[in-house]
């Protein structure tokens, strides 16, 4: 389940209002080890990987392999840059 924080939402309506989330595993071939997925602005490059959702009116694509945990995408501000980042990841 993903939802989105107030200044979350109003950031990325005033960047488009479509966005997706993207896993970048990183180790090598014994030990992988996979961080909270980073927030990108706009489509992804292969939307069949996605599901399509509409959340609080923006267009989310969501990976499949995404886990069924709360998941929430909230506004990080640091020395005046802004992103998004995923909060409630957990690390297995």
């Amino acid at each position: 389940m993903l939802t989105l924080s107030p200044e979350a939402r109003a950031y990325a309506l005033d960047k488009g209002g479509i966005m997706f989330l993207e896993f970048i595993v990183v180790g090598d071939c014994c030990i992988p080890y996979q961080p909270e997925p980073s927030v990108r602005m706009g489509k992804p490059h292969n939307p069949e990987r996605y599901l399509q959702e509409k959340i609080d009116g923006v267009t989310v694509f969501v990976p499949h392999s995404l886990p069924k945990v709360p998941l929430v995408v909230q506004m990080s501000t640091f020395m005046g840059f802004k992103r998004l980042v995923v909060d409630g990841w957990r690390h297995c």
